[in-house]
Order: C-alpha cells, then structure tokens, then sequence
C-alpha cells in the first residue's frame, strides 16, 4: 500500500516573554522492514538525520515568537507498505552479538517495572512451562491478551507494574506489560509507537513491541491487537523505543527562560495513493 502521510506541528507561545532561537527536534519514522520511505518534504526546510536506534527526525529551526505567536511547520511523507511475517525467515545473531543485544535491551526503566514482585511471579511460571525464547514469548502473549481487558485511550501511560494489577490499559499498557515480561527473563525487547491505519484520514495512534530472538533476530508483536512476529500494511512505525522507555514525538528546545512552556501539537493525515498520485 502506498501511503501520503502529512503531519503538521503547531508550537504556540502562550507566555509573557518572547521565546527566542527555538529548535523543533521531530520524529517522523524508524526504520522497519515492512515500510519503505521514497519521498520526505518539510517545509520550512530542515535538516533529516537519523538519531539513536535508526530513528529519523527532522531538526526544525524555530523562528522567534513574541507572546500569542505560534509556528506550524509541515512534513509530507510518501511511503509504501507492506504485510510482512519475520518468523519465515531465519536471521542467526553471532554469540558476541546476542550477548550485546542482551546487554542493552534488559535493563530496568520506567514502565518496564520487572523487579515488581507480581510481575516475577508470572515470569517465572510462564518459563517453567516453556523450552526456549520463543515458546516463552507466545504463552506471555497469550497471558498479555488474557489478563487484560483493552481499553480506548488513556489519559496517562501507567506501565506495566499497575497494569498488572489494574488488568485493563490501551495499547501502550499491553505493550509495556509483554516488555517487562521479556526483560524479566532476559530476552531483549523495545517498543515502538506509530500509527495503525483503518481507512479514515486520521490514523489511529498506536503503539507495539519488538522482541529479539536468537534465530530470526527483531521480531514485531502487537498483543493489544493479537499479532505475533507479523505487521500487515496499516502500520506506520514513528519511534522506536528500546534504549530509553519513553521518547517525544516532538521536542522543542530554545535559548532563555520562557514564563510559560510553549503548547506544542500535533495533527496528523494519511491518505492512500493509487497508481499516479503523489
């Protein structure tokens, strides 16, 4: 599927004082195997770099704004999409690889509460009754799925240690929850938050995991929305999440001290391209 993904950024001084030589660092998309970027346009134009974790943003310089401004840059993005199952295809890691990969993406961060007591408790059946990484992962998935009642939107990410508890959360609680389990045994796994595409012009907001295993190497599972190893054409991946547990699709950075943060939003549209269009 070919996809016309527009985003733009309204950043509004609501404050007193004027905020001066401003710096928009964007997030547009990260790099995955089933979604291929053939045009970027940012008006006005900006630098595209590839940050941590193959994840691209655009650095977007941010005119002065006097009190009751605002600023409201565009991206256009063109990319085509497609269904894609990782477990088909073996990618084998070597040892030194494993080991590093192990060494960064089990650590113990905000939301991926594994030492919480609950969450051990579980791990641990669950790797009783399992042989290897993978086995592991699915009857974690299915308990992900079982244990919690998927809710809209929250207000707030609670993480994976109330969500446990609490057995109910959006899509960001089912995905913190299935990380923490991982991490719990030492089977690397990050999160990536995007869009989930229904046909409509505003996607929905969405996010999901990756896990690492031995012999296919990153592998997507979405238990908010029941895939395993699997990603069909309607995702649109924005950030990858793994080395932090929490990264802003927009951070804005500026010289001075502003009497009030500025309001910074974001609208995104995505439309389908048929043969000619763009």
């Amino acid at each position: 599927m070919r996809l016309k993904i527009e985003m733009q950024a309204d950043v509004h001084n609501r404050g007193s004082s004027k905020l001066k030589r401003g710096v928009m660092v964007w997030h547009l998309f990260t790099d995955i195997e089933n979604q291929f970027v053939e045009m970027i346009d940012v008006f006005p134009p900006a630098r595209v770099t590839e940050k941590a974790e193959k994840n691209m943003v655009a650095v977007v310089k941010v005119p002065d704004l006097n009190p009751g401004e605002s600023f409201s840059p565009t991206v256009v993005l063109r990319i085509d999409t497609i269904t894609r199952d990782w477990l088909m295809e073996t990618q084998p890691a070597t040892v030194e690889h494993i080991a590093r990969t192990r060494g960064v993406y089990c650590s113990l961060q905000k939301y991926w509460e594994y030492d919480d007591p609950l969450i051990q408790e579980i791990s641990q059946k669950a790797a009783e009754k399992t042989r290897n990484d993978e086995s592991y992962a699915r009857l974690v998935f299915k308990i992900v799925r079982d244990r919690m009642k998927l809710k809209t939107h929250l207000d707030e990410r609670i993480g994976a240690s109330r969500a446990v508890r609490e057995k109910e959360g959006d899509c960001d609680e089912h995905a913190d929850l299935f990380i923490a389990l991982l991490r719990a045994v030492r089977i690397p796994a990050r999160r990536i938050v995007g869009h989930y595409y229904r046909g409509g012009p505003e996607p929905e907001p969405h996010a999901w995991c990756e896990m690492f295993l031995e012999r296919n190497g990153w592998v997507p599972v979405d238990p908010a929305l029941g895939n395993f190893g699997k990603l069909s054409e309607h995702y649109f991946s924005r950030i990858r999440e793994g080395l932090v547990s929490e990264r802003p699709t927009i951070h804005l950075k500026w010289s001075g001290t502003a009497s009030e943060t500025p309001v910074v939003e974001e609208e995104v549209r995505m439309t389908v391209l048929k043969n000619g269009q763009s």
